[in-house]
Parts: C-alpha cells; sequence; structure tokens
C-alpha cells in the first residue's frame, strides 16, 4: 500500500518549540544527539523488546504486524495529528512504541488489537510530546467508537507495562531535526537550507509507514535521509562534505555503513513511489 504523502506545513513546531529554538547551541544540539544516539541503542533497541528464542514471533520485524495494516494505522494517525495541528513526530513516537509493544509478543496482532494498540500508543504520544490535551473520548471517536475510553486507557497500561515504561524513543524525525542545525552558516545560504530540511522531513516521514525500517536505528534513518537530499542540492560539494562529516562524528555512523546505505536505496525508492 503506498503511503499517503506527508504535508511539509502541517505541525511545523515539530522538534522544537520557540523559546527553545532560540536558545539551542551547537554544543546543546551535540550533547542532545549524543543522548539520543545512547538511548536508541541501550534503551529503546528494537531486539531489547524481543521474547525469548524459542517464541514463535516471526524474526523478521516486517511480519510482526502486516505491513498494509501498519500502513494504513500510520496513515490514519498522521491524518488525526494534522487535524489538531499537533507535531507529526507525535505520530513517530506513537509507532514507536506500537512496534516496540508488539514486538514483545504480549498479544496476537488482529484487526482488533492493532487499532487498539494504535489508539492507545497515539494518546501516549501525545501526552509525552504535547501540551495540548486531546480527550481521550475523542480519539475514541476518531476510532470509530469501536473501544470504549476504559478499554483504550487499559490497553495504555498494558503497553507502558510492558514496554517498562519507556515512552520517550528518539525518532528519525528529532535526528534530522538536530542535524540541521549543524548545517554550517557560512558555506550555505538560507534556501539551501530550507530545501534540505524540507526534503530531509519530508523522508523521515515517509520512512514511518515503512515496515522496512521499523528495527532500524533513527539515527540511521534520520542520516539517510539527510544524506538523501544534500545530494540532491546544488550547495558546493566542499560545504557537504564538511556537513555530513560533522553529523555522522555526531551520531557515529559512518556514511559507508551499510545499514545507512540500505536506508539511502529505501528511501529513494520511497520518494519516486510518493511522488517526492
Amino acid at each position: 500500500m503506498e503511503s499517503e504523502r506527508p504535508s511539509h506545513e502541517a505541525g511545523n513546531h515539530f522538534c522544537f518549540n520557540s523559546d527553545e529554538r532560540g536558545n539551542l547551541t551547537r554544543q546543546c544540539v551535540l550533547d542532545r544527539l549524543a543522548v539520543m544516539t545512547r538511548n536508541e541503542r541501550d534503551l529503546y533497541s528494537y531486539d531489547r523488546f524481543l521474547p525469548s528464542r524459542g517464541s514463535s514471533l516471526p524474526p523478521n520485524p516486517m511480519l510482526t504486524v502486516q505491513p498494509d495494516w501498519r500502513a494504513s494505522i500510520v496513515k490514519w494517525t498522521y491524518h488525526v495529528v494534522d487535524y489538531f495541528d499537533l507535531s507529526r513526530e507525535v505520530t513517530a513516537i506513537s509507532l514507536a512504541l506500537f512496534d516496540r509493544f508488539f514486538a514483545t509478543g504480549t498479544c496476537k496482532p488482529s484487526t482488533d488489537t492493532v487499532l487498539l494498540c494504535s489508539i492507545a500508543t497515539l494518546h501516549i504520544a501525545i501526552k509525552m510530546r504535547e501540551s495540548a490535551i486531546i480527550k481521550l473520548s475523542t480519539l475514541a471517536w476518531f476510532g470509530r467508537g469501536k473501544f470504549s475510553e476504559d478499554r483504550i486507557t487499559n490497553m495504555e497500561q498494558v503497553v507502558l507495562s510492558n514496554l517498562n515504561w519507556l515512552a520517550n524513543p528518539p525518532t528519525a524525525l528529532s535526528f534530522v531535526m538536530h542535524c540541521i542545525c549543524l548545517l554550517p552558516d557560512d558555506m550555505m545560504n538560507l534556501h539551501a537550507k530550507g530545501e534540505i530540511l524540507k526534503d530531509s522531513r519530508f523522508l523521515a516521514e515517509l520512512s514511518v509507514a515503512d515496515s522496512f525500517f521499523v528495527a532500524k536505528f533513527p539515527s540511521v534513518v534520520g542520516l539517510a535521509a539527510i544524506m538523501n537530499s544534500v545530494s540532491d542540492t546544488t550547495i558546493p560539494r566542499a560545504a557537504k562534505a564538511q556537513y555530513l562529516n560533522e553529523v555522522t562524528a555526531a551520531v557515529g555512523v559512518s556514511c559507508n555503513d551499510n545499514a545507512v546505505l540500505a536506508a539511502q536505496r529505501r528511501l529513494r525508492l520511497l520518494s519516486v513511489v510518493n511522488g517526492g
């Protein structure tokens, strides 16, 4: 199933609020990237949530929840997020929790459990990421009224318990936004920076809907998105090399890493399919 092309305008607050954005220093960005990279490997690694060997759960994360079901859930989640003008990172957080919950093998994916879990993880993500309060009754309505508020609340507890209350995962979108802050002011004009941000963000948002990226580190996906975007610009080669060297040093991943190269290829394919 093709993913709906994300809007570049929706959720403009994205990762940083206005006060925070104005006070970020370069060192602060580097420190944040270091913490995010450590967390994605130590706390939120997909493999960490898999059950012990011998389980009947498919080892391939693309098979845990049917890809077409998952793509529909992502499309629905983006719709809800855009309707309330929330940050699109909410969708990425929600799906990261969704994927890790089903990785635990706690319950078998079915049309009902997949929808119920998606509502629960979306509500968790909104509470983690946004100051806006979206009533649970409203989310239940968006879920076609299929589940009561009590049932959704109970599902939230089940999800959080099985994830050991780890509910604030780093996302590819967040890596992109932080890495954009490292773009050199003296070698790129504002227009070029804007194009890199727009294209990188578009690719990172597309990746959320593709089961191929479920078990990938967000830093790898974010770096691949930025590399594809930078390669499509007309900025000087020296500026590209300087920027990518700083980004790869910050996230601890090489541009030539096999996982990054595979992610680049997949993102290019997604971009073509979705009209990028």
